[in-house]
């Protein structure tokens, strides 16, 4: 069913509302009646019109009553209102009437094409009035769930200027940068966060290039690390994508936006897991393949810079008889100590590692290999002469200790650890608790 406008006609004589049904009959609007100005004012409480047809001479309130009263009310004070008449044409009645808020001014007996032709100009404005209304709720609406969108996501958002600087952020920027709104509107990019490269050394934003990038219709992505200004560590994923005015506008950039989200649990799990394939799970100290990978690489690096290396190969003395006489778990805590200990004789640029069982390895970089290595065996012989406490139990450690030396004994990685673990034995034949250079 169409909705047309409603017209409220407020007149005391009910030949004159009959009167305003013969005139506009056949018009499409919707007429309302009222008798009274108490009566007029209900009505007006309970609807809108898009026009009030107010008779000016009525008992109790006279329509210059009605008029200052719907002009008091938010609900009715821009509801436009035609006077109708029978007073005088006297300039004070007229002025009175304009002055209580009413759009014009007819005197009875009335022209009835002359009224509706005043009567649709003022329907016309309200349809177009409607209209606005229903725009600007819409936009508003619009507006609105945008605006939950973008405060719902879990990313931070970040509206930039082509100067670099922040005009918009959302509510998860606000909580990753942790700053307010006000604090970071207006600000560099530079001014909020000190960005990381992979390298742990602070990096530029570049941000021209990035503008320019953007500029192309490219998007830019990096997973770098923020230190935020209060000392927080966040580590990010970010993208920057061109902010266009509008798609068919060919008047270029108007921005960028900035993406980005926190991936610190992704990192902390990424380095739990590269730990956890690189570090034997006992002792914490390399585990064989990452101490294959480790020397193959301080080998190359020695080739390079023509200097040598050290290896260690070390092996415990009589470790099954504690495994089997007091069993696995004091066993484990024999290895751990062991471990702990080969780390207190040795430098933190060392690599030391675990390569199964009972047998450790110690790389070190020197330009006096055999000077290091008899330095570093005897430290270890001292340490593990000490008897370790073990759940009250004390335990005597021993140990035997293989050395290679690169390059004398060989440049091939794996060739160098056989060597190692020959000199070990060669150690344990002699007596154990001792160390014993390659000798091929």
């Amino acid at each position: 069913m169409i909705s047309h406008p409603a017209i409220l006609v407020v007149d005391d004589q009910s030949s004159n509302l009959i009167a305003m049904e013969a005139i506009f009959d056949g018009e499409p609007v919707e007429l309302v009646k009222a008798t009274s100005g108490q009566e007029a004012l209900k009505i007006l409480l309970q609807r809108d019109f898009a026009l009030v047809l107010l008779d000016v001479q009525m008992p109790m309130l006279d329509g210059f009553e009605v008029a200052e009263i719907m002009r008091s009310n938010p609900r009715t004070e821009s509801t436009p209102i035609i006077f109708l008449t029978a007073l005088s044409k006297e300039q004070r009645y007229i002025f009175r009437g304009y002055e209580t808020g009413a759009v014009d001014y007819l005197f009875k007996p009335l022209e009835p094409e002359i009224l509706r032709s005043k009567v649709r100009v003022f329907l016309e404005l309200d349809r177009k009035n409607r209209s606005l209304r229903e725009s600007l709720r819409l936009l508003q609406e619009e507006r609105d769930n945008n605006q939950i969108l973008l405060s719902s996501l879990s990313e931070g958002l970040l509206g930039i200027t082509q100067s670099g600087n922040v005009f918009y952020a959302n509510p998860t920027a606000e909580r990753l940068l942790s700053a307010s709104f006000k604090d970071l509107i207006g600000r560099r990019l530079s001014d909020i966060f000190v960005l990381y490269g992979e390298s742990g050394e602070p990096a530029d934003w570049h941000l021209a290039e990035l503008v320019a990038s953007c500029a192309r219709g490219e998007r830019t992505a990096r997973d770098d690390l923020f230190l935020r200004r209060d000392g927080v560590d966040v580590a990010v994923e970010i993208s920057a994508s061109p902010l266009q005015p509008d798609e068919h506008a060919r008047q270029g950039m108007a921005g960028l936006v900035v993406v980005f989200r926190d991936v610190s649990s992704r990192r902390h799990n990424e380095k739990a897991l590269t730990r956890k394939a690189t570090l034997d799970s006992l002792t914490g100290l390399c585990n064989r393949a990452e101490f294959e990978h480790l020397l193959n690489a301080r080998v190359a690096e020695a080739n390079r810079q023509e200097t040598s290396l050290a290896l260690l190969y070390i092996d415990l003395d009589r470790f099954k008889e504690i495994n089997d006489t007091r069993g696995h778990h004091i066993g484990d805590l024999v290895l751990k100590a062991a471990a702990n200990r080969l780390r207190e004789s040795s430098r933190d640029v060392d690599i030391v590692a675990r390569l199964g069982g009972d047998e450790f390895v110690i790389v070190l970089a020197s330009s006096e290999p055999r000077r290091a290595a008899s330095l570093v065996s005897g430290k270890i012989l001292q340490a593990f002469a000490r008897v370790v406490d073990v759940e009250g139990s004390m335990i005597q450690i021993g140990t035997s200790i293989g050395i290679s030396i690169y390059p004398d004994d060989s440049t091939n990685p794996q060739d160098l650890l056989k060597c190692a673990d020959t000199a070990m034995y060669q150690a344990k034949s002699s007596g154990r608790s001792n160390s014993r250079f390659y000798r091929g």
